[in-house]
């Protein structure tokens, strides 16, 4: 049966009660480390008739729900690559989830081939302990990786293919002073090389968030410069995509017991990205009911066939396969802005 959202989601204040209990008790791995595989489907974006085809700015080109395993669960950090085709999550538990993108006439369709695998070189593994929280997952051009954890905050650089032991960038001042559970949630690689990292920081109702932006190279610590990221009212940010021109598409969070889930897309111009700077994005959609909805933590944008700009959105669906879902959203910025429809 093709679910839309669970039932306890669709009830946003007692979804947003037991979201809070199991963001805060984070639940152990279930997989035992072991390399598991799984599948995916088609959800619809709405229970509405007919589908809508937008999401404020973006063309909206369809959606998967991840099933079938819950180890490979969790997922916070998203990149695509191989021209499009490839899926690279991170989760929660230090562990890589790799599959295949299936499209048709230029919709997603399904993840292929889906599998997982320990990185190497973060620590212990007992379920979500502070050396294992990967939060963020940045691809390099010479096919290396950079990985964002919080508990012990750091990025840790990964050669192709996950295939040795990682070596560790210099941190910015600052980074190690976040709390445990509101670290690094968005890193994302400028077109210029430099780095952007997003603190999610404290649950304070205030929307400035801790910031840094590197130099190139970047050798020590004083080659990041800090900077205040502002996010909407309520929201806090959890990913980061760059985009071609150097502006980047931050995605935020907003959850409230009252309130409930959910989430939004910004575009920060690049220009605005220097040391000492307040940034703010324009907003470019809004996720909330009645569209399909859950923890959304990873994005990841792709040049596309016809000069758009692909955009996909993960969720992270804390290993709790009763309550949450695993979803991947495919959406399109035009080459062209469209008239926005906030949230719709």
């Amino acid at each position: 049966m093709i679910r839309i959202l669970s039932p306890l989601l669709r009830r946003r204040p007692v979804a947003a009660l037991l979201f809070g209990v199991l963001a805060v008790g984070a639940c152990a791995d279930p997989s035992g480390g072991a390399e598991r595989r799984s599948a995916s489907h088609p959800v619809p974006l709405t229970r509405e008739a007919p589908e809508p085809d937008r999401i404020g700015a973006f063309q909206f080109r369809g959606a998967v729900e991840l099933s079938g395993n819950p180890a490979l669960g969790g997922l916070s950090g998203l990149a695509i690559t191989d021209g499009g085709r490839q899926f690279v999550a991170v989760s929660d538990v230090g562990r890589v989830v790799l599959g295949r993108l299936r499209h048709e006439n230029g919709r997603l369709v399904g993840v292929a081939d889906l599998r997982a695998k320990d990185l190497p070189g973060i620590g212990p593994r007992r379920g979500r302990a502070r050396e294992n929280d990967s939060e963020e997952i940045v691809a390099l051009p010479d096919g290396g990786w950079l990985i964002a954890f919080e508990g012990r905050h750091r990025i840790l650089r990964y050669p192709p293919g996950f295939s040795g032991e990682p070596t560790a960038l210099p941190l910015a001042e600052g980074i190690g002073d976040l709390p445990l559970n509101g670290g690094m949630e968005a890193l994302t690689r400028l077109p210029d090389g430099r780095l952007l990292a997003l603190g999610e920081g404290t649950d304070n109702g205030m929307p400035e968030r801790p910031a840094w932006i590197s130099r190139v190279p970047l050798t020590g610590p004083g080659d990041w410069g800090a900077l205040t990221y502002r996010a909407a009212p309520g929201f806090r940010p959890t990913g980061a995509a760059a985009l071609p021109n150097g502006d980047v598409l931050v995605l935020e969070r907003y959850f409230s017991v009252l309130g409930g889930l959910a989430a939004r897309i910004a575009r920060v111009p690049g220009a605005a990205l220097v040391p000492g700077a307040v940034v703010e994005g324009e907003e470019l959609a809004r996720i909330q009911p009645p569209l399909l909805l859950d923890n959304y933590e990873g994005i990841a944008a792709v040049p596309g066939p016809a000069g758009e700009t692909l955009v996909y959105v993960v969720s992270d669906d804390n290993f709790n396969t009763t309550l949450q879902r695993t979803y991947l959203l495919m959406l399109a910025l035009p080459d062209r802005p469209l008239a926005q429809a906030p949230g719709r």
